[in-house]
């Protein structure tokens, strides 16, 4: 091989050599591309997982903090409860009587004519305003579901508001409204209680 053969073997090489790497540069400049578009998906990704996590943070902290406010009751808040509430629904005597409230949990029993009904349920605190039949001045309200066992074909549930505050002639008033619902959803009766 002459020399002059060798140098254009080498400028052959050299030449297919640098069309290759144009090549692999345009590659590379494609796949560096590609890798900064799925960079940018996984930084997205992140931010999406990130903001659904916050606001899952956000929504554990406000149902804990609703918790606290019905667990934290302090029971001088609610020993008004406690006792019997008397009035009438559907023409008799109703009498709700709270015997125990330990944390939020109620527990008592309620006659209406002759039948008498054990009763378990929750207190909750209630700010409603507007659903009480008489306009009173009152400064604690609280919502209480008792339930009846279920074990009688006419149980039922009771949804009852109960508030206290100062009425007329700056006198402390106890009162509560409410309604009872059968569990088979046949019979409903609205009902007044007063301490």
């Amino acid at each position: 091989m002459t020399l002059k053969k060798i140098y254009l073997l080498f400028l052959a090489v050299g030449f297919l050599t640098a069309c290759g790497n144009g090549e692999g540069t345009a590659n590379s400049s494609l796949e560096r591309e590609k890798l900064e578009l799925e960079k940018k998906k996984l930084e997205l990704e992140e931010a999406k997982f990130k903001a659904e996590q916050e606001k899952e943070k956000n929504s554990t902290i406000q149902n804990a903090n609703r918790k606290n406010k019905i667990t934290d009751l302090n029971k001088n808040d609610y020993d008004y409860l406690i006792g019997n509430w008397t009035g009438i629904m559907n023409k008799k005597k109703l009498t709700i009587t709270i015997e125990n409230i330990n944390g939020n949990i109620i527990k008592g029993y309620n006659i209406l004519g002759s039948n008498k009904r054990p009763l378990t349920g929750r207190i909750y605190p209630d700010k409603s305003n507007g659903i009480f039949s008489e306009q009173l001045n009152y400064d604690e309200i609280y919502k209480l579901v008792l339930i009846e066992p279920g074990d009688d074909k006419w149980d039922g549930i009771f949804n009852i508001h109960f508030m206290t505050g100062i009425g007329k002639n700056d006198k402390r008033f106890y009162f509560g409204e409410g309604n009872w619902k059968s569990n088979n959803g046949k019979l409903e009766h609205q009902f007044t209680i007063r301490k």
